[in-house]
C-alpha cells in the first residue's frame, strides 16, 4: 500500500495546506505535498517567462474552432499569436492562466478543458515527455511525472494514492486550490483539462490499451458527458466525493511501449537539471520532505536522502538545523500528512495504516497520531465522516 502527494505546486500558486515542512505540530492537513509549491500568484516564478507555448497554442485552437478569434483570446495578456508558433518563445504560467481565464469568460462552453487536453501528446512536453515514454515500468514513469511534474508548467497538482487493487489520480477541490479568482466554472475547466492530458499522455507513453477503468467528478453531470467519456474512454461517474482517475493497480509494473532503462535515467538527470533552474531557492527542508513523501512506506533515511542532494549527511543535518528543523520533525511532518490523508480518503484499517507509515505496530501509530493530533485516529476518521456534506455523498451514492 503506497501513496504520493501533490504534485506540481513548483511553478504555479501555492496550493491551501502546501506548507513549508515544520515541526509535527505544524504539518501539513490531510493534502499531503510533494513539489511543495512555495511560487504563488505574486512571486517572480509565477510571470517569468520560462515555458513553451504549447498549453497556451491547444486553448488558442479549441477557443478559434468555437468562433473566438485569438487575437480577442490573447488580448491583455503579453502574447503575440505568431509567438505560437516560434520554437524560441517561452510564455509564463501566469499568463497560461489568464488565457484559460479569459477563455472561460470569452466563451460558454464547458468543452473547453477537456478539448484542448485532447491535444496535448507527449511529443509537445520536451524532456519530460521524452522521460515519461521512455521509462521501465508504469510505476517508474508514474513517479517521473510526481517528481517531475513542474516541467509541464502545472495549473493543478497532481496525487497518488494506491488502495487495494486500485490506482488512483487524485485532483484537487476548489477549495483546496489556491489561484486567484477561480470560479468554479475555470475550474471546472481546469480539471477536466488536467484529467484528459493525463489520459492522453499516458496512452501516448504506454500504448493504446492503457486506459482508465473510471473517472470520477464532484460535480452534476454536464451537458458534454458524452464528450468527456469519448475522451477518457471509460465510464464517467458525477457527483463524486473527489475528481479521480481509476486504473487496474496491477498494471504498474507494465512497461511502456518504448521502454529503455538506460535513456530513462538519461533523461531523469536532463529533467533533474531543468528542476534545479526552476527551482532556484527552494528551502532544503522543503527538498528533504520531497524526499520523503516520494516513496511512502519506504522512507530515506538521512544519508540516503544526504546522497541524492549530492551532500554528506553532516552538512544536511547542520544545513537542517540552520532552518529550524530536523530529518525527524520532517519524517514527523511527512506520516502525519500520510496519516490524515490515509484517514479521510480510504477505508484502510489501522493496522494497515500503520504499516504503511512504518510504524512498528498499531499501537506505536495510535501513540504518534494522539501526539500529532490530540485525538484517536478513529475519532479522527469519525470527525471526518461526520464533517462530509450530505448532500454529495448522497449525489455519490446514487451514482454508484
Amino acid at each position: 500500500m503506497g501513496k504520493h502527494g501533490w504534485a506540481g505546486g513548483r511553478c504555479g500558486p501555492s496550493i491551501r495546506g502546501m506548507l513549508s515542512p515544520r515541526s509535527d505540530a505544524a504539518a501539513p492537513a490531510s493534502l499531503a505535498q510533494t513539489h511543495a509549491g512555495s511560487f504563488h500568484s505574486g512571486s517572480s516564478a509565477w510571470v517569468e517567462p520560462r515555458f513553451s507555448p504549447v498549453k497556451v497554442a491547444a486553448v488558442v485552437q479549441v477557443l478559434d474552432e468555437l468562433g473566438v478569434p485569438s487575437s480577442l483570446l490573447l488580448e491583455g495578456t503579453g502574447i503575440a499569436a505568431h509567438a505560437l508558433r516560434d520554437p524560441d518563445a517561452l510564455t509564463s504560467t501566469a499568463q497560461l492562466y489568464e488565457v484559460l481565464r479569459r477563455a472561460v469568460a470569452l466563451c460558454p462552453s464547458p468543452e473547453i478543458g477537456v478539448r484542448a487536453g485532447q491535444l496535448l501528446r507527449i511529443t509537445g512536453y520536451g524532456m519530460y515527455g521524452y522521460a515519461l515514454l521512455c521509462s521501465p515500468t508504469l510505476r517508474d514513469g508514474m513517479e517521473m511525472a510526481l517528481r517531475y511534474h513542474a516541467l509541464a508548467n502545472p495549473l493543478v497538482p497532481i496525487r497518488v494514492l494506491e488502495s487495494g487493487d486500485t490506482l488512483m489520480w487524485v485532483f484537487p477541490s476548489l477549495d483546496d486550490m489556491d489561484l486567484p479568482g477561480l470560479t468554479p466554472a475555470l475550474y471546472r475547466v481546469l480539471i477536466e483539462m488536467q484529467m484528459a492530458i493525463h489520459v492522453t499522455l499516458a496512452r501516448d507513453a504506454m500504448g493504446a490499451w492503457c486506459i482508465p477503468a473510471s473517472a470520477h467528478f464532484a460535480w452534476a453531470r454536464p451537458p458534454h458527458e458524452a464528450l468527456l467519456g469519448e475522451a477518457l474512454e471509460c465510464p464517467v461517474h458525477f457527483g463524486r466525493p473527489r475528481c479521480e482517475l481509476h486504473y487496474p493497480r496491477a498494471w504498474l509494473n507494465r512497461s511502456p511501449q518504448w521502454a529503455n532503462a538506460i535513456t530513462a535515467e538519461h533523461a531523469s538527470r536532463a529533467c533533474a537539471k531543468l528542476m534545479e533552474s526552476l527551482e532556484g531557492s527552494t528551502t532544503l527542508s522543503r527538498r528533504v520532505y520531497r524526499e520523503l513523501m516520494r516513496t511512502p512506506g519506504r522512507f530515506p533515511g538521512i544519508e540516503a536522502i544526504a546522497t541524492t542532494l549530492c551532500m554528506t549527511g553532516r552538512t544536511l543535518r547542520r544545513r537542517l538545523q540552520v532552518e529550524g528543523t530536523s530529518y525527524a520533525e520532517l519524517l514527523g511532518s511527512v506520516r502525519r500528512a500520510l496519516a490524515e490523508d490515509y484517514l479521510c480518503a480510504t477505508r484502510m484499517s489501522i493496522e494497515d495504516i500503520a504499516s504503511a507509515l512504518a510504524f512498528s505496530d498499531a499501537r506505536s501509530f495510535r501513540h504518534a497520531f494522539v501526539r500529532w493530533t490530540g485525538r484517536a485516529p478513529t475519532d479522527y476518521r469519525r470527525g471526518v465522516a461526520a464533517r462530509a456534506p450530505g448532500p454529495r455523498l448522497a449525489a455519490s451514492a446514487a451514482n454508484r
